[in-house]
């Protein structure tokens, strides 16, 4: 259900934007074609200088595609009063060596959406390759719910995953993009890490969160050339103060943690040795007297950027020119931050040391890089590129917030708040692209300015299917997520037992038979029905003693 029901919101913004109307649309659409020739020099292009959007040189490569497809967005999307209508959109043509600033890009998300471009460089290949991108994001996202809602203890970590989906998040998914893979994975890396290495080991339960965590691992290390970054400052917020005697426990448990961790290395090594070998991280000079920047200059502008790149990571769709009306924006900061601020004050001082690394990676590390490097790139940090690593605090504000402050009643209030109040902020920005992008925007544009039905262009498909998707899309989001238990859920009937004897978590009635050490993964474990999933007899992360979900909760409550 949950897989659908994201499915549906992102794919709504699939039929919606015109080609190249997504950021750097046109860039990843040339790479993905190139990889789908599965050609070895395709895949691993010479790295060139190329012209980037606005004709600058940059980094980048050649690629042998359909020439149709270097198809800019240049008449509108430099222009907000311009609609889409005077672009050509995506064309086929002759095979021929076309530019992109993707082209040293990690190949593999381009092996998923990569063939529909190349077999059909048209607007229906264009839709397949969008909604494959759509649906990886929604299986993570999907994955992210189920475990969070699994293990948390009243179901508002779930319900925070409302707090950093983003509209931002659902525009990139339904474009070609692999920022949006990126921020799911950083999201499902949370949301797998925070129960498995914040909370007493169960190994039987939970090995279902080590391959969601080594999964999510690979695609941050893999996706993007700051993708390491994120995954190391994320784990080293989860991980450290260290607890060995947890970490012993899982390796010698479950054999997919020896497999994961390999697994994970593995890709690691490989992301560097691409990283080095295709000089991702290379800068072209820019022409003499583009930019100066003293040093007190770029750090005072990149300090007093933060509301843009807040409003960035929240939602502002197309060439980050069409932005919504400044209230949505405080609603959804007010929302999340509070969460933030108040899981800080009511945490202990180790999810504080948590909140500081995870500030540290999003925040200072890109600054640094941005104000080191501004009189060669320009000032070019989006609040996107920082949302994988930066999701991860509403997620641990919540999960502290339902642990040590609020009970089944005041979690079910606030998740509920959640559901009626940042829902429909996907809804505006869906309607104030589609009129952005369909008739243009003007600065003074009134209420009734805003009809998505009106307007010189058009998708292909017309402009009815994104606002129905998106619709019923809402509307499926807010029915699962104002279902989520509020008074700790009972696991499933019957769980699967990895190779080595699992250890019998708090709780657990009589019932449930002990795993013998010679038992294989394929042996069934039965579980009482009114078992909870969670919780030892040892100290937690944040809680001051152990509890079990839901106790205190009206029998059968939830």
């Amino acid at each position: 259900m949950a897989f659908t029901a994201f499915f549906l919101v992102f794919g709504a913004w699939c039929f919606a934007a015109p080609f190249d109307g997504p950021a750097d649309e046109v860039q990843h659409t040339i790479r993905a074609a190139g990889v789908a020739s599965f050609d070895p020099g395709q895949i691993f292009a010479r790295p060139a200088v190329v012209p980037d959007a606005f004709g600058r040189p940059g980094m980048g490569a050649y690629q042998r595609v359909p020439v149709g497809m270097d198809a800019h967005a240049f008449c509108f999307g430099n222009n907000q009063r311009q609609s889409a209508d005077c672009a050509e959109g995506l064309q086929g043509g002759p095979i021929g060596e076309v530019s992109t600033s993707a082209g040293r890009y990690n190949p593999l998300y381009y092996f998923f959406v990569g063939p529909p471009l190349r077999w059909f460089p048209n607007w229906g290949g264009l839709l397949a390759a969008r909604l494959i991108s759509s649906a990886l994001c929604a299986a993570l996202l999907a994955s992210a719910f189920v475990s969070l809602l699994r293990w948390s203890r009243y179901g508002l970590t779930a319900a925070a995953l409302l707090c950093v989906a983003t509209p931002m998040l659902a525009h990139l998914a339904g474009g070609v993009n692999p920022n949006s893979v990126e921020i799911a994975a950083g999201i499902a890396f949370f949301s797998a890490g925070i129960p498995l290495l914040l909370e007493p080991p169960d190994p039987v339960r939970k090995r279902n969160l080590v391959t969601l965590l080594g999964i999510s691992a690979v695609l941050l290390l893999t996706l993007r050339s700051a993708g390491p970054a994120w995954f190391a400052f994320a784990f080293f917020a989860l991980a450290v103060p260290v607890r060995w005697k947890w970490l012993k426990e899982y390796w010698k448990a479950l054999r997919r943690v020896r497999y994961w961790t390999g697994g994970v290395i593995l890709a690691g090594v490989l992301s560097a040795a691409w990283i080095v070998g295709m000089k991702t991280g290379e800068l072209v000079p820019p022409p003499p007297g583009l930019w100066h920047w003293r040093f007190g200059e770029a750090v005072a502008l990149y300090i007093d950027s933060w509301s843009i790149y807040l409003e960035g990571m929240i939602g502002v769709a197309g060439w980050f020119d069409v932005s919504m009306w400044k209230p949505f924006y405080m609603v959804w900061t007010m929302l999340v931050g509070g969460v933030v601020f108040f899981g800080g004050i009511f945490g202990n001082w180790t999810l504080r040391w948590r909140y500081l690394v995870i500030l540290l990676g999003g925040i200072v590390l890109p600054g640094f890089l941005q104000v080191s490097q501004a009189n060669q790139t320009g000032f070019i940090t989006a609040g996107r590129y920082m949302l994988p690593l930066l999701a991860g605090l509403p997620l641990l504000g919540a999960w502290t917030l339902e642990q040590r402050l609020l009970d089944a009643d005041k979690v079910r209030s606030l998740a509920r708040t959640f559901v009626v109040t940042l829902l429909p902020i996907h809804m505006v920005l869906l309607v104030w692209a589609m009129v952005r992008w369909q008739r243009g925007l003007p600065l003074r544009a009134g209420v009734g300015y805003f009809n998505p039905l009106a307007g010189n262009w058009h998708p292909p498909t017309t402009s009815f299917p994104p606002l129905v998707l998106m619709t019923i899309g809402l509307l499926y989001v807010g029915w699962v997520f104002w279902r989520v238990p509020h008074a700790g859920a009972p696991v499933a009937p019957v769980l699967v037992a990895e190779e080595v004897s699992a250890v019998q978590p708090a709780g657990k009635s009589a019932e449930v038979t002990e795993v013998a050490p010679e038992a294989s993964e394929d042996a069934e474990v039965p579980v009482a029905a009114g078992d909870v999933p969670i919780q030892r007899e040892i100290r937690s992360d944040t809680w001051r003693e152990s509890r079990v979900p839901g106790a205190e909760a009206a029998p059968g409550s939830r």
